[in-house]
């Protein structure tokens, strides 16, 4: 069977996945950042993640060159910067409200849930993208908000849903309340 590309697209695009901007200062360049879905958890010991983009992107030379990043987690109100750093515009900085990670220089965004902020390692082949490996150096949590979720093309959030134990449910079925 033929995988076509819009085929992989639409059924990938059912799995919910999580909003981040990862940003990069290079030594004596301009900041960037890149809204990117494709990051993971590699390992808890040593701390390390992974994001995937594409070979193609403008900003790929300088995240090979730049010896730090951060992922910026964004929460449900930040549509509108995952929009601007998805764009293939240059971004007016001034419009955004950011801060410095002193020990890196790496460029933190504003009221997002969170940031990681890694030290690059390898980077590893992965088809029409690059596979980017990220040793954790920092990390924080800045908000309890909801985050920010693509699933389908859309933006979404989540809700907790209320799941009763195990043994509360058995109890329940088997009464005649």
């Amino acid at each position: 069977m033929t995988v076509t590309e819009e085929q992989f697209r639409k059924t990938l695009g059912l799995f919910p996945t999580g909003v981040t901007i990862v940003t990069t200062s290079p030594q004596g360049g301009q900041d960037i950042g890149i809204t990117i879905s494709s990051l993971a958890s590699l390992s808890l010991s040593p701390p390390q993640i992974l994001f995937c983009l594409s070979k193609q992107s403008k900003t790929m030379p300088v995240f090979k060159e730049s010896p730090y990043f951060a992922i910026n987690i964004l929460s449900e109100s930040q549509s509108r910067l995952s929009d601007g750093f998805a764009k293939h515009v240059p971004l007016e900085w001034e419009k955004v409200d950011t801060y410095r990670h002193l020990p890196t220089g790496c460029l933190l965004l504003s009221d997002t849930l969170g940031h990681i902020i890694c030290e690059r390692g390898a980077i590893y082949d992965g088809g029409d993208h690059e596979i980017i490996i990220g040793r954790v150096m920092d990390l924080s949590v800045t908000s309890s908000a909801l985050p920010l979720i693509r699933q389908k093309g859309q933006y979404l959030t989540t809700q907790p849903i209320h799941i009763e134990p195990a043994c509360e449910r058995a109890y329940r079925k088997s009464s005649s309340f």
